[in-house]
Order: structure tokens, then sequence, then C-alpha cells
């Protein structure tokens, strides 16, 4: 897992160069930004693989509040089994299970296990830890079999995407102690907003997410700075790795998160989790969402996946 500045694939330069000169995430208003990732979503992720079922349903969290969700159901789905719980990226701020529904469908069509995709609370409205509550209250009701939707259900997959893996890794460490998570799936994960990996300065400009992005991402989900080492935001900080699910993480080599994740999985190892680890050299942040655009990422998810699927 040795640092080095690597040229990008052929397909992400290609990408790149497409979208040179446009304005960063940072700049635009967060209306406008929640806007792009849409625009992202619908125009360079593949299309919705057809043979995966969906159905919306709203989550009661604690009467409280309602969370919109999404169940996907594949073809030869594994029931009874575990169900994956997923939270989507978009630093906090923008995404929703919209921007996701093509990511979603494939994971669930490449493990064959049922996905539920959650919508939690996005700042700057809700700061820390709102997502991190919605979080939890998800995974908690759906180890309850209570929801109608998922009968069958025997523990969850904890997973994510960036910001959404974060709280996947977070909402693990939480439940360790239950038994009821099987095991996490985090793809270029945020996972330490406390610190700045050497990767923060080597793919600082250039590859879609800018380290200056994080940086404002991170403004708008967690303002207090004293906060920041909480592990419940920055789950590389926690205390112990001790118990936790195995897990399959994928880090990119262009990502400024690359080196948090490639700290997380060798504190996973060394504290005993069994431990399946991707990194995609001359690939970037984002290329889940981005398939259609980067055709060679698909065959990175399709990795992760059936990686996924040996620790179980």
């Amino acid at each position: 897992m040795t640092s080095q500045r690597q040229p990008a694939a052929p397909d992400v330069q290609a990408f790149l160069d497409s979208i040179a000169g446009q304005p960063p995430f940072r700049s635009l208003p967060i209306a406008d930004a929640r806007a792009a990732v849409r625009q992202i979503a619908a125009a360079l992720d593949l299309p919705p693989d057809p043979s995966v079922e969906s159905e919306g349903i709203s989550l009661d969290i604690d009467g409280i509040r309602q969370l919109r969700a999404r169940v996907f159901v594949p073809v030869g789905a594994t029931v009874p089994g575990p169900t994956i719980v997923y939270f989507h990226g978009g630093g906090w701020t923008t995404g929703d299970i919209d921007t996701h529904d093509s990511l979603c469908r494939s994971i669930a069509a490449c493990t064959k296990l049922r996905l539920l995709s959650v919508d939690y609370r996005l700042a700057p409205e809700a700061t820390f830890p709102s997502a991190y509550d919605d979080a939890l209250a998800a995974t908690r009701l759906v180890l309850s079999e209570t929801l109608p939707q998922l009968v069958g259900t025997r523990g969850v997959i904890v997973a994510g995407d960036s910001a959404g893996g974060g709280l996947a890794a977070a909402v693990a460490h939480q439940l360790r102690s239950d038994g009821g998570v099987r095991a996490q799936l985090l793809l270029y994960p945020v996972l330490d907003v406390a610190g700045r990996g050497g990767s923060y300065s080597e793919c600082a400009e250039g590859y879609l997410l800018e380290a200056a992005d994080m940086e404002s991402f991170i403004d708008a989900y967690v303002p207090e700075r004293s906060q920041r080492s909480d592990w419940r935001c920055s789950p590389l900080l926690a205390e112990s790795f001790e118990k936790l699910p195995p897990l399959a993480l994928l880090t990119c080599g262009l990502d400024p998160l690359r080196d948090e994740g490639r700290s997380y999985a060798a504190r996973c190892v060394q504290a005993g989790v069994a431990v399946n680890f991707v990194e995609a050299p001359g690939h970037m942040h984002g290329v889940a969402m981005l398939r259609h655009a980067i055709p060679s990422s698909q065959r990175i998810l399709e990795r992760v996946c059936t990686g996924l699927m040996t620790l179980l």
C-alpha cells in the first residue's frame, strides 16, 4: 500500500479531459450542487438494471421522523439471508436514493442480495450527528425484522460510497457487539474528517473530487471542529477495531481519500478482521457513479462485490 503518483487510466483520462474547465463542486450553491449530482448520475452512470425490482417505502424512525427509502430485489435473491443497508455518497450534502438507484441495482444484482437504500438528512440543514443517527436508526429497523418488504432478513451488510461509506463504517462500529452486522462494504469511504492523509496533497486537484471540495463538505457536515475526532464521523479514529464484521473496501489511486481507506483496512487486519481490499490504480473518487462514462469502473465494482461475497 505504498503511495506514489500514478497516471490516470485511459478512460479516466478521457473523462477528465471532457470535463476540463467545469466549476468545482465547492463553488456551487447547495441547490445547484444537488442538481448537478442528479444530472451527473443521469448522464454518466449506467442505465438502471430493469431486472432488479424496486419499491419505494418510508421508514418510521422512532415515531419522530420519516426517512425515504427504496428496496431492491434482484433475480434469484437469497432469502432468508442478509440485507444490504446502503447509504449514498455526496459529501453529506448532496445525493439521494434516486442518484444512486442504478448503483444500488447493480450491487443487488451482483450479490443476489436484497438491498435497502436509505435517504438520510443532509447538511447544511442537518449537521453532525444527524446523518449518523439516521443511518444507525435505519439499520436497527432492518435488524428488528419488522419491515414487511424485507421478511426473511438475517442480519445486515452495512454499505455505502464516500460519505455514505463513512456512515456505514460508523454503524458497524456501534453495532459490532450485537452480532447483526455481517459485513461492511465501503466504496472509497470518508473515514477521518479530522486528519488529512498524504493523498490529500498528492491528489489535491484535477481528479473531479478535489481536496478543497472535501474541506467544504466537512465544514458543512461537522462545522464544530472539536467534534471532528468523534469516531461517529471519523471511524478511523475509533479506539478499538476488535470484533468488527468482515470488510470489503475499495480505494482509488487518484482519490484524496485513498490513504484513509488504506489505513482503515490496515487497522482491521491488525485487529484480526477479515478484509478483502481492492485498490483501483489510475481511477478517481466516484467511479462507481460514472460507469457509462468510465466503462472500466464496472469491472472494479463487480470485483468488490465478488470479494464481499467471499467474506460471508
